[in-house]
Parts: structure tokens; sequence; C-alpha cells
């Protein structure tokens, strides 16, 4: 499951995943993000990851195609994760985008929000 918020006038979008992610939430999510980032022009993201349980590999497909030119448009990236895997794997996001990522555990959530929205 893949939630998506941002509000009004505002450079950050939030992305919650939890479980399994599909094709059909990702290709929602790059979507929304396109829209948000033709409004805001470059954006910051704060992704919380909790429970993650693997990836449709046609999503997976999608987030190559089509995500990579949406993160390219992001300037940071705070990622929150309970899993130590996904923040060390972060390391590869690096040369698909430009943005400056800093990682999180999830007791430190707070921390990261204050992080994106500086």
């Amino acid at each position: 499951m893949i939630l998506y918020h941002t509000a009004p006038d505002s450079p950050v979008i939030e992305i919650s995943v939890e479980g399994k992610i599909t094709d059909h939430e990702l290709r929602e999510v790059i979507e929304r993000m396109r829209n948000d980032l033709e409004l805001n022009g470059k954006t910051r993201v704060l992704e919380h990851i909790e429970h993650f349980s693997g990836i449709e590999p046609k999503a997976l497909w999608t987030d190559m195609t089509l995500g990579v030119s949406v993160a390219r448009k992001v300037t940071h990236a705070a990622i929150v994760a309970d899993a130590g895997w996904i923040r060390a794997s972060i390391h590869l996001a690096r040369f698909f985008t430009k943005a400056e990522i800093r990682t999180f555990h999830t007791n430190e959530l707070g921390q990261a929000r204050a992080w994106i929205n500086t």
C-alpha cells in the first residue's frame, strides 16, 4: 500500500509505503508527483517505509522507466525505514538523482520531517 500526501502550496511530498508495492499504486504515485512538480517545480520527498514485503516485478520496471525521470526533479529526500537493508540500499538511488538524501530510522520520523521542511 502507498499513501501520498502533500499540503497546498508546499514543495514537500510525503509518501508512506507498507506491505507490497503494486504497479497500479506506483503509477498513481508517479502521476501525482508529476502533477505536483508541474505546480511547484522542484520538490522535496519524505518516504516512510514500514513492514515492506516486496514490489511487483512490473512495478519495479515502472519505477525504473517512469520513476527515474521524476526522481531527477527531487532536491531533497528523507527516507525513513524500519529495515536496515532499506536504509543501506539508498546508496543506489544516488545514481538516479542529484537530490540530497538522508536516511532515518522509524523512531526518527520527527527529525526527518524537520530536515525535509528546512
